[in-house]
């Protein structure tokens, strides 16, 4: 697969905020080696380690939104996010017992980013958009205002 196939399958939501995240932790998953051995601990283990918080931050972000917009899908959507943690952990543990496949978590890490981005994540965009949109159908109702 070439780079530009990659690229147009990392699906842009159109929320600058949630882009911009998903962008950061693709680049994180671009850096984990491709072989099926760790060959560089200090590096891997740097790396893991802001891969934990950058997808803890990522959750909590995603999560907060859709509770400020009472998205009615959100407890499934954090039920997504509960298993691909999990699945994390996992992987962190495989780490901390020197049995880490990095070719593994980077093909578990991009595709479940990929899959979960195109389908769950695109359902709360949808609807903070429309949100947002009655927002701005309801300020030109009442006369302006200033721009949200």
């Amino acid at each position: 697969m070439c780079a530009m196939e990659i690229e147009t399958e990392r699906h842009i939501l159109g929320l600058p905020e949630m882009d911009a995240q998903h962008a950061y932790l693709y680049s994180l998953f671009d850096r984990i080696e491709k072989s099926p051995a760790v060959t560089d601990v200090p590096a891997m283990k740097a790396l893991l380690k802001e891969l934990e918080r950058y997808l803890l931050f990522h959750f909590a972000s995603e999560e907060h939104l859709m509770r400020c917009y009472n998205y009615p899908g959100f407890s499934i959507h954090q039920s997504d996010h509960e298993s691909a943690g999990n699945r994390f952990i996992k992987f962190l543990d495989d780490f901390d017992s020197a049995m880490l496949n990095p070719a593994a978590l980077s093909i578990f890490l991009t595709g479940w980013l990929m899959e979960h981005s195109r389908l769950s994540d695109t359902e709360y965009v949808i609807w903070i958009k429309k949100c947002r949109t009655s927002l701005e159908l309801r300020k030109e109702e009442i006369g302006g205002g200033t721009q949200i």
